[in-house]
């Protein structure tokens, strides 16, 4: 398997997705039938996350500006999108479930938990598809690096 082969993940592709849907919906009915008491907490951790999330991926938006020839330029160029969009929906998301009071008997509010692990659960899986995407550049350097 050639080093190129491995640098292929994108957690904007079918994989990164699905896997957000499903965890999304699990923890949606998990919260429905009453298996998950400390929602507030996990929102609160969600929101923190996030919040560390954006400011990680804004240093490295502007470390990459300033070395644009880089692993971690090239890397910003394939991942960001999807980061932001899971770190920006995690933040809304959390933001409005800390809003209100969580109650497990209403849809909408289940509706909200279970989008908020959907958008939790696509930072996370762009996050690691980022650094693993940085490492595999740093690591395979001897093969060409393709352009953004």
């Amino acid at each position: 398997m050639g080093c190129n082969n491995r640098c292929g993940f994108s957690a904007c592709g079918c994989l990164g997705v699905v896997l957000s849907v499903v965890f999304g919906a699990v923890i949606g009915v998990l919260f429905a039938f009453l298996y998950i008491p400390a929602i507030t907490t996990v929102a609160w951790m969600a929101f923190g996350l996030s919040v560390l999330v954006l400011i990680f991926t804004l240093a490295a938006v502007y470390l990459g500006g300033l070395y644009s020839h880089t692993a971690l330029a090239r890397c910003l160029c394939r991942n960001t999108a999807c980061l932001l969009v899971g770190t920006i929906g995690t933040l809304i998301t959390s933001i409005a479930a800390l809003a209100i009071v969580l109650n497990p008997a209403s849809i909408a509010v289940s509706a909200l938990v279970a989008l908020g692990a959907f958008f939790f659960a696509l930072m996370i899986i762009a996050l690691v598809a980022f650094i693993q995407c940085i490492i595999c550049k740093i690591c395979c350097r001897q093969e060409p690096i393709q352009e953004c």
